[in-house]
């Protein structure tokens, strides 16, 4: 009778102690390591990517606060900028060109804001429509890297890189074509540097014509882009707008690493992305819109995998307005 009562006190505490150990597995704190995004199948071009996190992975990220990086910049207000660059135009200079450069940082990129956001919807974490939380996994859920976005929008909506700057304590460069939308997005005050320009399409700086359409804004410089406009049914809005090579723009940061570069400028991906030199800078991981490009993803795929990358998401949500390519670098480890 006693070794059955000791017997049964035995396994009610052996019991007890699996309930305990399985409640405690099912109530632990969720960390970044617990929603690890796996890779779609092979078949599977377009996975159902949601455009904010669950209710889950939102309790595992809140907003940090950081001091974002500076620069010195030595700015004559005397000095004819403008006419200087003309100059730099006229003469075609290389994307490298130490006038280029100087120009570049000491006047047309502006510093950050310190002062707290002025957004529209402060509370929401990933205004992205799925590119974020996808390239946050890829990336190790990594703190203090660096983004480039071009075609930055007014800086809140639709944004892929503020959850970057917001969670991850990113510093970063905005790049606005549209002088509206370039207002709209210092409204907001972002911790990132900002330049109201647009990419070059040429390995060299250049004033082109661009034609406003809140998100639809594109470069106008031949029949084909004009014939896209009327396609769209788009007003004639044109401005005229300094472009940079990407690479000037880093060199003036002197940011030759980029951790994301997310870039959407209806139809001239592709141009923008041939001017890139990628054997001196280090881009990890891209968005790329691909539905207005000439050849779409296959024109685009064809010219970033001898450059050294995959496509490792193929997004299309026409409801979403999204039709992205995600590119990750060659060997670039993503997992903890």
């Amino acid at each position: 009778m006693k070794f059955s009562k000791l017997f049964y006190l035995i396994g009610s505490a052996v019991l007890i102690s699996v309930f305990y150990i399985i409640y405690k597995n099912q109530t632990q704190p969720i960390t970044a390591a617990n929603v690890c995004m796996q890779d779609p199948p092979a078949h599977q071009k377009s996975p159902n990517l949601q455009g904010s996190f669950s209710a889950e992975r939102r309790s595992a990220i809140h907003e940090q606060s950081f001091l974002p990086m500076v620069f010195s910049q030595d700015r004559n207000s005397s000095f004819d900028y403008k006419a200087a660059m003309q100059a730099l135009n006229e003469a075609k200079v290389s994307h490298d060109d130490p006038r280029l450069i100087r120009l570049i940082q000491d006047y047309y990129i502006e510093p950050p804001f310190l002062e707290p956001y002025h957004l529209d919807k402060p509370e929401r974490l990933d205004p992205s429509s799925g590119q974020a939380p996808f390239i946050d996994s890829r990336l190790n859920y990594m703190e203090g890297g660096f983004y480039v976005e071009c075609g930055a929008l007014d800086g809140e909506e639709s944004s892929n890189t503020l959850f970057f700057e917001k969670v991850r304590k990113w510093n970063g460069l905005l790049i606005e074509a549209d002088p509206s939308n370039y207002q709209a997005l210092k409204s907001k005050h972002r911790k990132a540097f900002t330049i109201n320009a647009c990419l070059s399409i040429h390995p060299y700086p250049a004033m082109v014509k661009f034609n406003k359409a809140l998100n639809m804004g594109r470069i106008v410089d031949n029949s084909e882009a004009k014939a896209w406009i009327v396609a769209n049914r788009m007003s004639p809005d044109e401005v005229s707008v300094q472009c940079f090579p990407l690479y000037s723009l880093l060199l003036a940061m002197n940011q030759l690493t980029v951790n994301f570069f997310s870039l959407d400028v209806e139809g001239d991906e592709l141009r923008v992305l041939q001017t890139i030199p990628f054997d001196k800078v280090d881009i990890k991981m891209m968005t790329i819109e691909y539905i207005h490009v000439v050849g779409k993803e296959l024109s685009l795929k064809n010219f970033v995998e001898p450059q050294g990358y995959d496509i490792i998401l193929q997004m299309s949500r026409w409801d979403w307005g999204v039709n992205d390519l995600i590119v990750r670098k060659k060997g670039l480890k993503h997992w903890p």
